[in-house]
């Protein structure tokens, strides 16, 4: 979803998880559960902080090889169980009082699919200031969330997800 000459303004995915909606919407609010799955196979997860009510703060703090790589954080904005969940999501660098701070929006949207399966929706926008600010980590977002939702995917079927 790129504009011809210009940086992706939303990522879009759509897949169908081998779970109901009810524990898929658990595994973004459960932090045992999303351990499992939240961080690109490039980084390590070293810590999870959720309070998952509307307002309530979300913060995962990452890794590459033993060194900080900085945080994702942010606050729920809409949490309605188990159809929908919407939460600003903050990239922090390593030295945030420096300004590096990009506010972006993640809307997940999840719909039953047959007979204990679920169509998931992640659309990831308000990316402008990510762009120009932080663009290896725009380039990487779509392949991010592809990779995490794989993982997630892996989890839920119960199977052992790579370096967890």
């Amino acid at each position: 979803m790129s504009p011809p000459d210009g940086p992706e303004i939303a990522v879009h995915i759509e897949r169908v998880l081998p779970a109901p909606p009810d524990r898929v919407f658990r595994a973004f609010i459960d932090p045992d559960l999303m351990r499992q799955w939240v961080t690109p196979d490039d980084l390590d997860l070293d810590r999870i902080r959720i309070d998952a009510r509307v307002g309530g703060r979300i913060e995962v703090w990452h890794s590459r090889h033993g060194t900080r790589t900085g945080k994702f954080e942010g606050r729920f904005v809409t949490i309605d169980p188990p159809r929908e969940l919407v939460y600003h999501w903050a990239f922090v660098g390593t030295e945030p009082e420096q300004g590096e701070y990009f506010d972006t929006l993640v809307t997940v949207r999840l719909r039953p699919v047959g007979v204990g399966a679920t169509r998931i929706t992640v659309v990831h926008e308000r990316l402008a200031e990510l762009a120009q600010g932080a663009p290896q980590i725009h380039r990487q977002l779509h392949s991010g969330w592809e990779n995490c939702l794989g993982k997630l995917e892996r989890a839920l079927r119960g199977a052992p997800t790579p370096g967890v």
